[in-house]
């Protein structure tokens, strides 16, 4: 389940200007040039005025150009630890040759396809074929294929009771989520017995063996019941701050196959429900996204948007030795360049429709890319590496 609001999602300080008909990315931290890399572009002297820097005595500028909100680069806001910023900016590519030929940013030959590197294309009712069916069902449901949802196990849990919490890291496979469509303050108003509601309709599904079955809410346990009233006792809070899950649990084998590998029940006039496993060492595929006002559906600029990120990435020496102590602890030796441009075969740049707050139209280009490592550090901190590079994408 993936959402983007502008203000909400961690991402990178990105200037978009349409200067000498080129366009322009810029975030805070340059990346080294080598010949392998792509040439940038030239800037004009009215390009530079609107540049903004951060200054003792100046404070960052913030110009709004229509419903379009341009941020000017900072140069030393790095949000990275003392301990983990990347090395000062080095010429070592320029001093030191890597001993590896950089392929072209722009092919596309042999990357992997949509199936074999990306969870987030998958759809229901792919993988495994399941041993066991329903015959039927006494409540109808949309019974057809759609787009496989994940959530992060920190957003799925959050807000939840400790001592569910731990029981489900324990055993996560003897839960599953069940996250209704529209979930929030709202739906469970208008909908107080939501729990009954979805154990009803796993009920009828005629399924040889379910289980016991219990379905609930992730709210703290009532110790003591006594002189609680009605609105007391159907009141859902601190579980909800998220993305409001309910609990299933008690369920057989076969039976969670069926409900994970189906995962979304479209239930006339009632809900929809979006079945979803527990994963704990479940991390983010997106790194960044880049939003501006010359963010479009054009499949040219997106192409070589996402060749320019390549580039820079594979020249960054910072990244190269992080990507190099990433595949050392798992064992894979090689050149550090080489194992970055294999780090980025997976990556993709995809144009996504957002909104914010304000129900401004607010385009983003999304990155996102397949994970090299289950470390959540190591992980977030390559991450944050990629964001601060500085990006200039050449388009007629």
């Amino acid at each position: 389940m993936l959402a983007l609001r502008p203000g909400k999602i961690r991402t990178s300080q990105i200037i978009f200007k349409e200067c000498q008909s080129a366009i322009e990315f810029h975030s805070s931290l340059s990346a080294p040039h080598s010949p392998n890399c792509l040439p940038p572009i030239a800037k004009s002297p009215s390009s530079r005025r609107q540049e903004g820097t951060l200054t003792k005595d100046r404070r960052p500028r913030e110009a709004v150009r229509g419903k379009t909100r341009v941020h000017t680069t900072l140069q030393k806001n790095n949000p990275l630890t003392k301990d983990q910023a990347p090395p000062p900016t080095t010429n070592l590519v320029h001093s030191h040759p890597i001993p590896y030929e950089l392929p072209d940013p722009r092919a596309t030959a042999d990357l992997p396809t949509a199936g074999d590197e990306f969870p987030y294309d998958k759809f229901t009712r792919s993988g495994e074929t399941l041993v066991k069916l329903p015959t039927g069902s006494a409540t109808p449901f949309t019974d057809a294929i759609f787009p496989r949802t994940f959530i992060l196990w920190n957003h799925i849990t959050a807000g939840f009771p400790e001592d569910i919490h731990d029981a489900i890291a324990t055993f996560p496979e003897k839960f599953i989520a069940a996250v209704p469509f529209g979930a929030g303050p709202k739906f469970y108003a208008e909908n107080r017995r939501a729990d009954l509601l979805l154990n009803t309709f796993l009920e009828v599904l005629d399924f040889p063996d379910k289980g016991k079955l219990t379905v609930f809410f992730p709210i703290e346990a009532k110790e003591d019941k006594k002189d609680r009233n009605k609105d007391e006792g159907r009141r859902r809070k601190s579980a909800f701050d998220k993305p409001w899950p309910l609990i299933i649990t008690d369920f057989s084998e076969n039976f969670a196959k069926f409900l994970l590998c189906n995962q979304c029940f479209a239930t006339a006039s009632h809900a929809v429900w979006n079945l979803i496993p527990f994963n704990p060492k479940a991390l983010a595929s997106t790194i960044t996204a880049f939003q501006g006002n010359v963010v479009s559906n054009d499949p040219d600029l997106i192409a070589e948007a996402l060749a320019c990120i390549k580039a820079a990435t594979w020249c960054d020496v910072s990244i190269q030795s992080l990507v190099k102590r990433i595949t050392q602890t798992q064992g894979r030796l090689g050149n550090p360049a080489e194992l970055t441009v294999k780090m980025t075969r997976s990556w993709r740049l995809s144009y996504m429709e957002t909104k914010n707050f304000e129900d401004d139209k607010g385009p983003v280009f999304l990155l996102t890319r397949e994970r090299i490592t289950d470390d959540l550090d190591m992980h977030r901190l390559l991450a944050a590496h990629i964001r601060q590079l500085k990006l200039r994408v050449n388009y007629q």
